[in-house]
C-alpha cells in the first residue's frame, strides 16, 4: 500500500537506530484483514527517547495503529506519529488553519480536531492529539473507542478488529486481540537509569513490555537491564534466533551498541555521522545532509557511495546523481537522472554505458547498452504504443488501432511473424492466430 501510508516497519539506514541516534526497535505482531485485499499491519515499537508511554505496553513502547497521535512542535509545526509508526512533519500554511505534510498529505485544524488527508482518499481524524478515525475509499471507516482517555478498541463496520484486554483488578493490559488472534502480553519492572554529574544511577523502576505469546505457543521476550557501566540495555529473545542486546547512553539516550556492532555518533552541524564497527574491525558509515540533499554510505565490504538529491520544488527527494569515492579522493559517476517539469523521470544513465528514456507518463521508451538499442517503444500522436522492439528476447511488436478502440498486435520473433492477436475496445480477446495465418 502506498499513498503516504507506507505500512512498512519504520527504519532509518541502520536497523535499531533512528536518524537522531536514539535506539528504535520495531516489529510487526499481527495484521487486520479488512477485505478487498486491504490488510493493515499492527506494528509495535520501542524508542529510548520516547516521552509518551504506551497505555498498553508501558514505558518507551508504542502500538502504532492503536496509539497514533499528534505531538505539537510549536505553533507552526507538529509531528504526527502515523498508524504505521512513521513520523510525519506538518507545517502550517501561513496564518491559516491548513497544513502541509510528507508524501502529499495535507491537514486542517478546527478547534481541537486535526484532520489529515492523502491525495488518494485516505483521511485520519485526531481530537486533542488522539486518533479517532481512519477513512479510506476501499476500507470504509475505522473507529476508535476510548475509556477514560485510554484506547480500548478499534471497530470496523460495527465489529471489533483490535481489542485490548485488561486485568479487572489491576487495570494492566493482559492481551491484544487482533482479528481472531489473541496475543497474550506481560509487563515487568525495568530499571530507570539516570545520569547525574557524569555517573549512571538507578533511581527507580518503570513498567514495560516483558513478553508476547501467540496462539500457536510462540513466545518472544524483552528483558531490560544494565551493563557493567550501568548503561540501560534491552535484550530481545525471538524463536529460532540468537538473543539481540541493544545498549544506549543514559545521558543522551543515543545508541551505544547493537549486538556486536559498536556505534560512534559524530555531530556535524544539525546532523550526525553514524559509524559502527564490528569485532572483526569491519566499519560502516552513514550520513545524511538534508540541507544539501547529500547522503554518504560506506559498507563494510565496499567503498563510499555518495547520493545527491534535489532539496526543493517538485523534484524534492528525487535522485540527481550517485558517485563512488575511491582511493586518492577520486570520484566515479555511477548514476544520473533527468526529470520532466512535472517531476516524472525522463532519463536515467547507469554508467558507464546504459541509458533509459521515459515518456511523460513514466513509460520506458528506449534502452541502450554500449550504444546498442536493446529496447525501444514508439507512440502515435495519441500516445498509443504502435511499435516495440525488445532485442533481449528477439521480439518486435507492431500495433494498429481501429476507430472503436480495438487493437491488432503482430508479434515477430527473429524477423518472422510469431502470432497475431486481436483485442476489442473492451480489452477482450477476439482472435489469436499463429504464424501468418
Amino acid at each position: 500500500m502506498g499513498c503516504g501510508l507506507d505500512w512498512t516497519l519504520p527504519q532509518a539506514h541502520f536497523p535499531g537506530v533512528e536518524e537522531h541516534g536514539y535506539l528504535s526497535y520495531w516489529e510487526k505482531i499481527g495484521e487486520i484483514d479488512l477485505g478487498d485485499k486491504t490488510v493493515l499491519p499492527v506494528h509495535i515499537g520501542f524508542d529510548s527517547h520516547r516521552e509518551v508511554d504506551s497505555s498498553v505496553l508501558g514505558k518507551g513502547w508504542f502500538i502504532a495503529l492503536l496509539e497514533s497521535h499528534v505531538e505539537p512542535v510549536d505553533e507552526n509545526a507538529m509531528h504526527v506519529i502515523m498508524p504505521d509508526g512513521w513520523t510525519f512533519l506538518f507545517l502550517r500554511n501561513g496564518n491559516s488553519e491548513t497544513w502541509r505534510g510528507n508524501s502529499g498529505w495535507m491537514g486542517e485544524t478546527n478547534g481541537s480536531v486535526f484532520t489529515i488527508s492523502a491525495p488518494c482518499g485516505w483521511r485520519i481524524k485526531y481530537d486533542r492529539g488522539k486518533i479517532q478515525e481512519i477513512d479510506g475509499d476501499k476500507i470504509g471507516t475505522l473507529t476508535y473507542c476510548y475509556n477514560g482517555g485510554v484506547p480500548t478498541e478499534i471497530d470496523h463496520e460495527g465489529s471489533a478488529v483490535l481489542q485490548v484486554e485488561r486485568d479487572p483488578s489491576s487495570g494492566m493490559a493482559t492481551a491484544l486481540v487482533i482479528g481472531e488472534k489473541r496475543i497474550e502480553l506481560s509487563l515487568a519492572q525495568r530499571p530507570r537509569v539516570v545520569n547525574i554529574l557524569g555517573r549512571n544511577l538507578i533511581n527507580g523502576f518503570d513498567l514495560g513490555l516483558s513478553s508476547l505469546q501467540w496462539p500457536d505457543g510462540m513466545k518472544e521476550s524483552f528483558t531490560f537491564g544494565t551493563d557493567q557501566a550501568l548503561s540501560p540495555t534491552l535484550t530481545i529473545n525471538q524463536p529460532e534466533q540468537l538473543p539481540r542486546t541493544l545498549v544506549w547512553d543514559a545521558a543522551t539516550r543515543q545508541i551505544k551498541s547493537d549486538g556486536q556492532w559498536v556505534y560512534t555518533l559524530l555531530p556535524k552541524g544539525d546532523r550526525l555521522r553514524f559509524t559502527r564497527v564490528s569485532p572483526q574491525k569491519q566499519t560502516e558509515c552513514y550520513e545524511a545532509d538534508e540541507a544539501t540533499g547529500m547522503t554518504l554510505e560506506k559498507s563494510a565490504d565496499g567503498g563510499e557511495i555518495d547520493t545527491y538529491r534535489f532539496v526543493s520544488g517538485p523534484l524534492a527527494g528525487s535522485v540527481r546523481k550517485i558517485e563512488q569515492l575511491e582511493g586518492g579522493n577520486r570520484r566515479t559517476l555511477l548514476y544520473s537522472a533527468s526529470y520532466f517539469p512535472s517531476g516524472d523521470l525522463m532519463r536515467e544513465m547507469f554508467y558507464p554505458d546504459e541509458m533509459k528514456i521515459y515518456s511523460d507518463k513514466n513509460e520506458l521508451l528506449k534502452e541502450t547498452i554500449a550504444g546498442q538499442v536493446v529496447y525501444e517503444q514508439d507512440l502515435d500522436s495519441q500516445g498509443r504504443v504502435v511499435r516495440v522492439v525488445d532485442q533481449t528476447r528477439d521480439l518486435e511488436l507492431k500495433m494498429t488501432y481501429d476507430a472503436s478502440g480495438g487493437r491488432i498486435t503482430q508479434v515477430f520473433q527473429r524477423g518472422a511473424i510469431f502470432y497475431t492477436e486481436q483485442i476489442d475496445n473492451n480489452n477482450k480477446l477476439v482472435s489469436l492466430n499463429e504464424g501468418d495465418k
